[in-house]
């Protein structure tokens, strides 16, 4: 998720409940250029929590120097790459980079056998099912195939529905269906019983959790049997004022200034949509000052009301 699942969210993720994988944001390729990844990119690329496997996810296209990047990400010690077919924002979808793969399936079979040629460790491809169809995905999932990719990943929505209506798992299981590779399963989990829905109507391999990790990051252990359910008032508060207080310290040491910092931690906020923490959370979005900030976190670790 750009501009969230940075090292900072990663480290608290890795230290606290343990993902199978943890994924980057993008390295955003930056065409013609002599140094195609910046600086700030390879940092976020090769930080790694010490025994969880991370992916780096690309988004570009072969004309567009994905190639030449990642020849530079696996010179740096990158091992798994993630190519990203499913970005719904911006200038992906108007270029053969993210979504828009779509409007080109020729060009993807090609990337992906270079790709399948430099990358060590797992190559994979995220996407979603088509920028209008949902029927488009079957048009390139033979170049998946020809290249050997390891896994997919199917957010089972298009490109246009961005993040409205329901993800279609039904989908993701006549994928499952038709193809031998792993499938995992991505859209609307937020919960134990989602999860286990998701995952008995699809026959996935396994679930990649976006939204409702960062909202609750616990989910993983939940979904393990390894956590009792998510508790409500006064414990859920004090579970997610544990959780912020521990992003605030990762993001106080890589970010700089309150703005930054907060802006961060606010992004964070904005995904916990629990009814009864509601007005808790409008409060944390309203401080303009770590410090504030951070007496709120206390309280709510200390409040028994």
């Amino acid at each position: 998720m750009q501009g969230i699942t940075n090292r900072g969210l990663r480290e608290v993720f890795g230290t606290t409940v343990v993902p199978d994988a943890l994924f980057t944001e993008f390295v955003r390729v930056r065409p013609g250029s002599a140094t195609p990844v910046t600086n700030a990119d390879f940092i976020e690329a090769t930080t790694q929590v010490p025994g969880i496997a991370l992916v780096v996810q690309v988004i570009g296209c072969a004309d567009e120097g994905v190639v030449q990047a990642t020849r530079e990400l696996v010179s740096r010690g990158v091992e798994h790459i993630n190519v990203n077919m499913g970005c719904p924002w911006g200038r992906m979808t108007s270029v053969l980079a993210g979504g828009g793969m779509f409007r080109a399936p020729e060009t993807v079979e090609p990337m992906l056998r270079e790709l399948r040629q430099i990358v060590p460790g797992s190559l994979s491809v995220k996407t979603r099912s088509g920028i209008d169809d949902e029927r488009q995905i079957f048009d390139v999932i033979p170049a998946f195939e020809a290249a050997e990719i390891d896994f997919l990943v199917v957010h089972a929505r298009t490109v246009q529905q961005k993040y409205t209506g329901h993800a279609n798992h039904e989908l993701t299981r006549e994928i499952v269906d038709r193809i031998g590779m792993p499938v995992i399963a991505n859209g609307d989990v937020t919960t134990v019983a989602e999860a286990a829905a998701v995952m008995k109507q699809t026959g996935a391999a396994g679930l990649m959790i976006g939204r409702g990790a960062i909202a609750d990051p616990w989910l993983f252990n939940r979904i393990r049997g390894s956590a009792p359910d998510r508790p409500e008032g006064v414990q859920r508060r004090r579970e997610l004022a544990r959780y912020l207080s521990l992003l605030l310290t990762s993001y106080e040491a890589i970010f700089y200034g309150d703005a930054q910092i907060l802006a961060k931690l606010k992004s964070v906020v904005a995904l916990i949509e629990d009814p009864d923490q509601r007005r808790w959370c409008k409060a944390l979005k309203k401080q303009k000052h770590v410090a504030s900030v951070r007496r709120l976190l206390d309280t709510a670790l200390t409040d028994d009301h």
